[in-house]
């Protein structure tokens, strides 16, 4: 794939951030085990707080992973690119309504949750989307933009990974 052949060191580069930081977060989860449920709230509510940070990390892991399989197209890492961003858009509608739901029934959210929690990722991934089709359909497109899309993410990740830390510290 020569398009995106000289890529291959960024992929490896974020793939192995997301990597890391992906496995972080399980440290993170495994220390917020020592915390009673009552402080925490219930799966849901955890689940809301703690997935959207893994899927961040996971999104540019798959992505990494896949930019360097040898012998793929443009088109068909475009293709993966697609459906994994239609997918992740799909989760984005669990997430916003978990949290919409959370905002009516336990406490008022801040503009910043809306933004780090749904808006930024959606707009990172809109880019993943877009670059996506650009390839699969072999457009002439800014590969440039796939980084705009992997950053956000990591970005994202780690603003979000590093607001729950600070959340769970204050519940000892």
């Amino acid at each position: 794939m020569a398009t995106l052949q000289p890529w291959h060191d960024f992929f490896l580069l974020t793939g192995t951030a997301a990597a890391t930081l992906l496995g972080l977060v399980f440290v993170a989860a495994s220390i917020a085990a020592a915390i009673p449920n009552e402080k925490l709230g219930d799966v849901q509510t955890r689940s809301l707080w703690v997935l959207p940070i893994v899927y961040a990390f996971l999104r540019v892991l798959v992505v990494s992973a896949v930019g360097v399989v040898p012998g793929q197209t443009a088109s068909s890492f475009g293709d993966v690119l697609l459906v994994r961003a239609l997918g992740d858009l799909a989760r984005m509608v669990w997430v916003t309504r978990g949290m919409r739901e959370h905002h009516r029934s336990r406490e008022k959210l801040k503009a910043n949750d809306w933004g780090w929690y749904v808006i930024y990722p959606g707009m990172s991934t809109l880019v993943l989307a877009g670059t996506g089709f650009a390839l699969a359909v072999g457009w002439a497109f800014p590969v440039q933009l796939l980084a705009v899309g992997m950053i956000g993410h990591i970005v994202v990740g780690v603003h979000n990974a590093w607001a729950l830390a600070d959340w769970l510290a204050t519940r000892q």
